[in-house]
């Protein structure tokens, strides 16, 4: 070969070896997902609430809550993501605060497992159901094998 086909290729090598190194970060990074870290959530599981808990279920404060709808829990769940506040408005009305000791049961998945639909156990609207942003619960609930209500 000649020197200037040599060139040529040091080149092209010298470009294609910053992408490898992109991509090779691109698939050890998609490997290792909070999933895989952490047990996932299962239709039948009892949960208590842990952390980030309400003051009180009649004042707006921070905390867990639960929605009405599953699509205003999709919402959020997706402004959270993309950080796009837009279009997202959330009656205030139509939340559930979940206060310190409250219990929910896990009944299905929705929009691809990450909403929630959960049966309250405790509380004044016991046996209503609700929807939570799965990575919520995950976060704030811890799992109870038997929940036995006292």
């Amino acid at each position: 070969m000649d020197k200037c086909c040599q060139r040529y290729m040091k080149t092209q090598i010298s470009r294609i070896i910053p992408l490898l190194i992109v991509f090779s970060f691109c698939f050890q990074a998609h490997g290792t997902t909070k999933e895989d870290s952490k047990e996932s959530l299962e239709i039948g599981e009892y949960l208590v609430i842990n952390s980030n808990y309400s003051k009180s279920r009649f004042f707006s404060s921070d905390g867990q809550v639960l929605y009405f709808v599953p699509g205003d829990a999709y919402r959020i769940m997706q402004a959270r993501r993309f950080q796009d506040w837009e279009f997202v408005d959330v009656d205030d009305r139509n939340l559930y605060r979940v206060v310190k000791n409250d219990a929910i049961k896990i009944i299905e998945t929705l929009f691809s497992g990450s909403i929630v639909k959960v049966e309250l156990l405790t509380g004044p609207d016991k046996g209503r159901k609700y929807f939570a942003i799965k990575d919520e619960l995950e976060k704030n609930f811890i799992k109870v094998k038997n929940y036995e209500q006292s």
